[in-house]
């Protein structure tokens, strides 16, 4: 009896024991879903919800965390943000693609993702017109938040929300110049200002760019480009006598076309390289591995914020071209067949209330600020642009009061954009070490003339070429018969660039 009672007192205290490491492991977790403190994770979360985002990890931290935290103090529950990052949107949309494709023939609505977040509106235009993404509750339940004094339909030429109501803009995006302090000190070069400066041959060899067929940002960068020489060259044209409205509106975009090619010419033949990620442009300029380089304003102010000194002063520093870029945004949309609907609406919500709009810009900290890092992107809504909310953000700064008037115009340039891509691929990344070398022969010589009419005859890529026989090409043409007129005209001006630095080395 003595045994077996000190065998059952035995065993009662180790299982006590047992019990309060139980407790001691399972105390946080439960602590942790009642006040929002701890980790979630998908085990013990009581909702979940999938994003797809090409959004970097610090945007994707700061948002997950406020989600939840704004989720569970409105409800009492917990959500595991569950983060799928592929890469840009151009992986993006071939993964949607592909999951869509295999729903349609298993009869399935959905694809098992309930939000498709960020990157810019040309993605969310396509998959709203496959009929793949769901109407945002939003618009019904919160309509005073889209006006032209909160989010207007339409700015500086950018759309943004959709007629539909499928997707809606979050935050802000402009396309500028990143450029290093130190670096264009020591080079003894001016600061750029707009985009014609990066085609002075005091950058050569300075410029960092990046493919436009494999980056959306930068081709977008290149069209705004070309729609500001489009701009200057109408507004000091005049129409030639017998000349019709339709002829001369023609001749003015074709004069403005061939400017802005031009233009791209010079800053490509500038161009160290041209990389596959746009992300690599501001840091290698924050290394001092380039002058300056044509990026995103929130990579460029991402670096800038990373590199900021005590005193607050960056060798890096990111500028909006003067006159040369309009004001788009970053969308969000709910998938159709989103696994948790409620969840999915609830957090294009989430991202649109004024506490999600200031995590975009106010500092680390302060009110309503991020947790870690700042994001350096700029809001959607207009009306969050107080001096309450302003004294602390990053950038305090009014965008809608920032685009020098430049509007941009879709019916110029819109629809030939691949193709734009296609002519810059020609005259640029496929001849780059040709054209590089008649450049440097062009600066030492002084741009004698001919030379330099020979180096700018882009006739074979002029406005109306491009945006029709080429544009053709490319929308319905075999990809064998597009390669092989990529190499005929990049042959043709592989032979340009040759002859025009014989003819500047001959002084002509």
């Amino acid at each position: 009896m003595k045994l077996s009672g000190m065998m059952s007192k035995w065993i009662n205290s180790k299982s006590l024991v047992a019990l309060a490491l139980v407790l001691c492991v399972a105390a946080p977790l439960v602590l942790s879903r009642k006040a929002g403190t701890g980790i979630v994770t998908a085990e013990n979360a009581d909702r979940r919800i999938n994003i797809i985002t090409p959004h970097n990890e610090t945007i994707r931290r700061e948002f997950g965390e406020a989600f939840q935290a704004w989720w569970q103090q409105k409800t009492g529950e917990t959500v595991y943000v569950n983060w799928l990052t592929p890469g840009g949107t151009s992986e993006i949309r071939m993964i949607l693609d592909g999951k869509f494709a295999a729903a349609k023939k298993s009869g399935d609505e959905g694809v098992g993702i309930d939000i498709f977040f960020g990157g810019g509106d040309y993605e969310f235009h396509i998959q709203a017109k496959a009929g793949r993404l769901a109407k945002l509750s939003v618009f019904e339940n919160h309509p005073y938040w889209f006006n032209d004094k909160a989010v207007p339909q339409t700015f500086s030429g950018e759309t943004y929300y959709s007629e539909d109501h499928t997707w809606v803009g979050v935050c802000l995006s402009r396309f500028g110049i990143c450029y290093n302090e130190d670096v264009i000190e020591r080079k003894g070069l001016e600061p750029p200002v707009q985009w014609s400066d990066l085609a002075d041959p005091k950058y050569f060899g300075a410029i960092a760019l990046s493919d436009p067929n494999k980056s959306g940002s930068v081709a977008r960068a290149f069209e705004m480009l070309i729609q500001q020489q489009m701009h200057e060259t109408s507004a000091t044209a005049k129409r030639e006598p017998g000349e019709t409205p339709e002829q001369f509106d023609m001749r003015v975009r074709s004069e403005g076309w061939d400017k802005g090619i031009n233009l791209i010419q010079k800053i490509g033949a500038n161009a160290r390289y041209f990389t596959d990620s746009s992300s690599k442009i501001p840091h290698d300029v924050a290394q001092g591995n380039a002058a300056a380089g044509m990026c995103v304003d929130f990579y460029g102010r991402t670096y800038e914020e990373m590199l900021k000194k005590e005193d607050g002063s960056s060798r890096m520093r990111w500028i909006s071209p003067k006159g040369g870029t309009s004001m788009s945004v970053d969308p969000v949309a709910v998938l159709k067949g989103a696994p948790d609907p409620e969840i999915a609406q609830a957090f294009v919500e989430f991202l649109l209330t004024e506490k999600g709009q200031l995590l975009w810009n106010a500092k680390p900290g302060s009110p309503n600020g991020t947790q870690h890092h700042a994001l350096r992107r700029m809001p959607v809504r207009r009306d969050v642009y107080t001096p309450e909310n302003t004294q602390y953000f990053t950038d305090p700064e009014n965008p809608y009061e920032a685009t020098g008037g430049f509007v941009y115009q879709r019916e110029l340039t819109g629809k030939g954009v691949t193709a734009l891509r296609f002519v810059i691929r020609v005259i640029c990344l496929d001849a780059h070490d040709e054209i590089k070398e008649a450049w440097l022969k062009l600066a030492e010589a002084n741009m004698p003339p001919r030379a330099t009419k020979v180096f700018e005859d882009t006739t074979l890529v002029s406005y109306q070429n491009t945006m029709g026989d080429i544009r053709r090409q490319l929308e319905s043409g075999s990809k064998v018969s597009t390669a092989r007129r990529a190499v005929r005209l990049s042959n043709v001006f592989r032979k340009n660039y040759k002859l025009a630095g014989e003819l500047a080395e001959e002084g002509k």
